[in-house]
């Protein structure tokens, strides 16, 4: 969170930061850095 937080500063939604993790669910750790990542990047967009 910390880190998706610095990356995006103002842009960081913390509702659609947990509904992302949320809606992966269950997967290991590496997948959900994949997915936050995505999302992160997208928000920069």
């Amino acid at each position: 969170r910390e880190q998706a937080k610095a990356t995006l500063g103002d842009r960081f939604d913390i509702k659609g930061f947990h509904d992302t993790g949320l809606d992966a669910g269950g997967v290991p750790l590496t997948v959900l850095e994949r997915v936050i990542g995505d999302w992160v990047a997208s928000r920069q967009a």
